[in-house]
Formats: structure tokens, sequence, C-alpha cells
């Protein structure tokens, strides 16, 4: 098996952190900008060392910023992990819309 590039690792710790839902609210919730930790939290019913894995699987990949004042954390998104995936997914959409339009011109010559 190939070893995977740094990018595809990126891509993997981006994947595993948007497989968990409460995670993708979390982000959702970072859409209209920072939000203290404290907000976040009463959005959910787990505890804070739970929140604070969660925040951690997101931070490692990439896609929070997180700042401290004193003892308060606020969370903020940080999209260029998410441009990343997109880019990722068009990819695979080119190569997907490649294959039909071939598909579609081997059927058009059968006919």
């Amino acid at each position: 098996m190939p070893t995977a590039t740094p990018r595809e690792l990126a891509l993997d710790r981006v994947f595993a952190a948007l497989a968990n839902h409460e995670r993708r609210t979390m982000l959702r919730q970072l859409r209209r900008g920072p939000v203290e930790t404290p907000v976040i939290a009463a959005s959910f019913d787990f505890s804070k060392q739970a929140l604070s894995r969660h925040l951690a699987v997101l931070e490692e990949a990439g896609l929070i910023d997180r700042t401290a004042r004193g003892r308060m954390h606020s969370v903020s998104l940080a999209p260029r992990p998410l441009d990343d995936v997109s880019a990722w997914i068009s990819e695979l959409r080119r190569g997907w819309q490649s294959s039909l339009e071939r598909l579609d011109r081997v059927l058009q010559g059968s006919s």
C-alpha cells in the first residue's frame, strides 16, 4: 500500500473530524463568527472534558482556531481545510464527469 502524502493525511483528519454529528454542529455554530466555549457547551449535553476532546479533534484537523483570553477560550472557524476538501471532491467530480462523457460517446456510437 502506498504511503499517504501530507495532503492525504490532512484530508484524513478533516474527514474524521467531520464524521461526527456534534462536531459538524459546532462548525455550523461558528459560521457567524467566533464563539466562546461556554456558548458552544450550552448547545450540547456532554461534559467539559468531552467538549474539550471534540474541540481538540477540530483543532487538530485545522478546522478551528482557538484563542485564550485568561480562562476564557474563543473558537473560530478556519475554513482552509474545507477548501481543500472541496478541491479534492472537485477532482473526483471531474474524473466522474469525464468517465460519464466517454460512456455517453460510446453509447451514442452504438445506437
